[in-house]
């Protein structure tokens, strides 16, 4: 797997109208078109905050603050999940 690019924490991510979004048995799935991608706990809780008003770095600071980590942690963690859900055509970026 090719290594995931760091996001501008000003960043501003946004859902696709074509993502859909279905809670199964207590799992998070986000599909677009055939794909489907389950999302663990943290990631479920980053693509909740996408709002596309909220920057990379506004996600970041609720993130540390629900799972009480350091923020830049939390801003790794963010910038991963985003970058990776907007790779996958789940959200759309504003750099």
């Amino acid at each position: 797997m090719a290594p995931t690019p760091t996001l501008d924490p000003a960043a501003v991510a946004e859902r696709r109208r074509e993502t859909r979004v279905r809670k199964y048995r207590g799992i998070l799935f986000v599909a677009n078109g055939v794909d489907a991608f389950e999302l663990n706990d943290v990631a479920e809780f980053i693509f909740r905050q996408v709002d596309g008003r909220q920057t990379v770095q506004q996600i970041a600071e609720h993130v540390a603050s629900a799972y009480d980590i350091p923020l830049y942690r939390a801003l790794v963690d963010t910038g991963e999940a985003v970058a990776q859900l907007a790779a996958q055509a789940m959200l759309t970026l504003d750099r």
